[in-house]
């Protein structure tokens, strides 16, 4: 990680950093980037295989559904409508 990085990132993020504030964040993304590769090298479920198998997954099924009950805990409505905020 290079402090041109943290620039990239923090742009990125929409950022305003001070020169003090990139230098504690560089060190922190070090450090987290460091673990990272502590993780990779450690043995771990991708060595033994998956951890997930068909057999332990459970079925879909379908089953019956309370739309009206559902309804009950929404504060606005129109019918069966829920009425939002505007997004744009």
């Amino acid at each position: 990680m290079s402090l041109e990085s943290v620039r990239r990132l923090a742009g990125l993020s929409r950022l305003n950093l001070t020169a003090s504030e990139e230098e504690r964040l560089l060190s922190e993304f070090s450090s987290i980037l460091e673990y990272f590769k502590v993780l990779d090298r450690s043995a771990g479920p991708a060595e033994d295989g998956p951890t997930v198998t068909p057999a332990n997954l459970r079925r879909d099924e379908v089953g019956p559904s309370d739309g009206d009950g559902v309804m009950k805990g929404v504060p606005r409505r129109k019918g069966r409508l829920v009425r939002a905020p505007r997004v744009f």
